[in-house]
């Protein structure tokens, strides 16, 4: 008996380590474009639940772009090279990059606006996205029922090639609520402080989108919106966080969980493409009362709006 139980054993021993040597360590890099709170809850949502979801040993690495293109080029290069099983990418543009230069290791879009018509067009494709727009229209209809007598709005925004639609869709939409939206391109952060500046003297709110460079500089733009006493309106719940009056959005680390689903399922050996596109739909209202206070508007009109509207609210 104890003899068979010794040889029950190591064919125990002998069957898991075979199963080791079979399901190798898979490499998941991630490219961050730049380090702000929203992205950091995209990146530790998606680890988090990815070791969950996939049962097999996983090891990430996180290659910080530091909002320049030049690192962002180099990164995608190396882990290309590096036999990596899945690169995530965060954003359009990151993606947009990683698709010109990776045609065979999969690629998972982040955050991005990445159609279902772009991605069959590529060739091949390689690509599962997650959106994470909440339309332009939704964004102004909510301003404009919390703050109706608001009728001039500056939307501050980068040069990248992402934001110019949302721009130009930003003014057609205000024109049909009754406000001006004017823009104003700010392509380094050094510039994007002159622009905050020098807004036109009747502006009545400053409006961001989820623009990585500019949502980096929410504290500055919050402290001159403070210094105006106009209201500083965001996009997103990380730039609510750190100085932005109210956003309607999605939950960041809620990209993340959804990425890690369509992640777990690329490691499994799922093609990427075949994979249907991830949408946010749970919207949420966040609002920093500490913040309309500084800008010297009540918050009830917020949470009234909300209410009217059936959106949740989350005070942050």
């Amino acid at each position: 008996m104890k003899n068979f139980t010794k040889i029950n054993l190591f064919a125990g021993l002998f069957f898991f380590s075979a199963l080791a040597l079979a399901t190798p360590e898979k490499k998941v890099a991630i490219i961050v474009p730049i380090e702000i709170k929203a992205i950091d809850e995209i990146v530790e949502s998606f680890e988090k639940d990815l070791k969950t979801r996939y049962s097999n040993s996983i090891t990430f690495k996180v290659a910080n772009a530091q909002g320049d293109m030049n690192l962002e080029h180099a990164a995608i290069a190396s882990i290309r090279d590096q036999d990596y099983d899945l690169i995530a990418t965060i954003g359009t543009d990151a993606t947009a990059m990683a698709l010109s230069m990776v045609k065979t290791t999969p690629i998972l879009s982040l955050a991005s606006d990445l159609s279902e018509a772009q991605r069959k067009k590529l060739n091949p494709c390689n690509v599962a996205v997650v959106h994470d727009e909440v339309s332009i229209e939704e964004q102004l209809s909510f301003i404009h029922q919390t703050l109706p007598e608001i009728k001039t709005i500056a939307l501050i925004h980068s040069a990248s090639d992402k934001i110019f639609p949302e721009v130009e869709e930003a003014k057609k939409v205000g024109k049909k609520l009754g406000m001006t939206i004017t823009s104003k391109m700010a392509a380094t952060l050094p510039e994007l402080q002159s622009v905050a500046n020098n807004l036109p003297s009747d502006t009545q709110a400053v409006y961001i989108l989820k623009d990585m460079q500019i949502v980096s500089a929410t504290p500055q733009l919050a402290k001159i919106a403070q210094s105006r006493k106009i209201p500083l309106i965001s996009s997103d719940d990380g730039s609510v966080k750190n100085g932005a009056g109210f956003a309607l959005g999605v939950h960041e680390n809620q990209i993340g969980i959804n990425g890690a689903e369509l992640a777990a399922d690329i490691l499994k050996g799922k093609n990427a493409c075949d994979l249907p596109i991830s949408e946010m739909h749970d919207l949420t209202v966040f609002l920093n009362p500490k913040a309309m206070e500084s800008f010297g508007f009540s918050i009830n009109s917020v949470k009234i709006t909300a209410k009217n509207m059936n959106y949740k609210m989350e005070i942050v």
